[in-house]
């Protein structure tokens, strides 16, 4: 259970499941109400307008109940919690708007560190960041720092522990170097990018449906078991989707479309509308 949980969710999706009405996930599979208007024997299907199916309504309930029921299993469907925890978000397009506080850091990640590692010293500088007698980890400490939200805000905290977790990552990556220079090279651009957004949807998804009331009869190794396991799923999703969205030579104004499709297409995969 993260330590910094807030409380439930802001706002509730428009699609909601109104009280006194069943939970979908309580609804048998297969069934479908609108079966017993199907036209009778004989009348002609053409002649009537075509039903369009309504998208099925998910409950911010169903999405934290189906996360507890995994826990403690000995395979976990972690696809299933992300597909109702997006439903749940409003589908995956709202899913994406919500993030603007990480939408910012990631731009600013790439932002950062697209370029040469010239150009990329001469922008930092111009932050007054300095390089000359100082370590590696303590200038890009200098850069958390920058990049940091600095909220206590809901939305911008979750962006700043996703920060935090991916610089923890980096310093303990292969990619480390003495070296600061070394470090503006396309491979760290695309490990900040990906743990950035691996680590702010994961950590979202977990303030919005891992409460302590449905978790505290599990015991610590489940919740441990199923929060790797959802992780290593996003992960997986997230780092297929970097690499077709960074490239060389990104131009300035090219990034906040990039990082909107980038969040927009990850929720898209979670909500089992692409692979």
């Amino acid at each position: 259970m993260p330590s910094d949980y807030t409380g439930e969710p802001d706002e509730q999706p428009a699609g909601a499941a109104a009280p006194g009405e069943p939970d979908a996930d309580e609804q048998p599979e297969g069934e479908n109400p609108a079966d017993d208007n199907d036209p009778a024997e004989g009348e002609n299907p053409e002649q009537e307008e075509p039903r369009q199916e309504e998208p099925q309504r998910v409950s911010w309930t169903q999405a934290k109940r189906i996360f507890s029921r995994q826990i403690g299993k000995r395979n976990p469907d972690v696809r299933i919690i992300a597909k109702t925890y997006t439903k749940a978000s409003g589908g995956y397009k709202h899913a994406a708007k919500t993030t603007a506080s990480s939408k910012r850091v990631t731009k600013g990640i790439i932002t950062l560190f697209t370029g040469t590692p010239d150009a990329i010293r001469q922008r930092i500088e111009r932050l007054g960041i300095v390089f000359e007698g100082r370590t590696t980890k303590e200038i890009f400490n200098d850069l958390y720092t920058h990049l940091c939200t600095g909220s206590a805000l809901r939305e911008e905290a979750v962006a700043d522990r996703a920060l935090s977790q991916t610089w923890s990552e980096l310093f303990e990556s292969d990619l480390m170097s003495e070296q600061a220079l070394d470090m503006f090279t396309p491979e760290v651009l695309s490990f900040l990018v990906t743990h950035y957004v691996t680590n702010a949807i994961y950590y979202k998804l977990l303030n919005e449906v891992s409460f302590a009331e449905l978790t505290s009869d599990k015991s610590n190794a489940d919740v441990a078991n199923i929060e790797d396991e959802l992780k290593t799923f996003i992960d997986g999703l997230v780092s297929g989707r970097v690499t077709e969205y960074l490239h060389d030579g990104i131009a300035p104004d090219e990034v906040n479309h990039l990082v909107d499709d980038l969040y927009e297409d990850c929720y898209k995969v979670m909500e089992g509308l692409a692979e």
